[in-house]
């Protein structure tokens, strides 16, 4: 994949960085480290479906994850990776999740 930031839609500061100098900063730092880990559950539970090589390196690419956006990038080739009868509940966890690490509503597109 080649996108370049200007490529992703409404794409957010990092986590860490999203609500530096707001009146609760740590509760809004906690929040949002509390909603990446659930995102990245989810992409975790979606990628343990997957067996052979290529989903194994989609575990490894979610474990190495640091930032959403990272998630947000694999989102498309993990769902796309699992048998249709299986995605549609993953697809719905991973969009939720989505919506709540990124305030700005994203294009899904894969």
């Amino acid at each position: 994949m080649d996108l370049t930031l200007r490529e992703i839609p409404d794409f957010p500061p990092p986590w860490s960085y999203a609500s530096a100098g707001q009146p609760g900063e740590r509760r809004g730092r906690i929040a949002a480290r509390r909603a990446f880990v659930e995102l990245k559950l989810c992409c975790t539970r979606a990628a343990a479906e997957l067996g052979g090589p290529y989903g194994g390196q989609l575990q490894r690419q979610i474990r190495q994850a640091c930032e959403p956006i990272e998630l947000w990038l694999l989102r498309g080739a993990l769902l796309t990776a699992l048998p249709d009868e299986r995605a549609e509940p993953h697809r719905r966890a991973i969009e939720l999740a989505l919506d709540r690490v990124f305030p700005t509503p994203l294009r899904l597109q894969a």
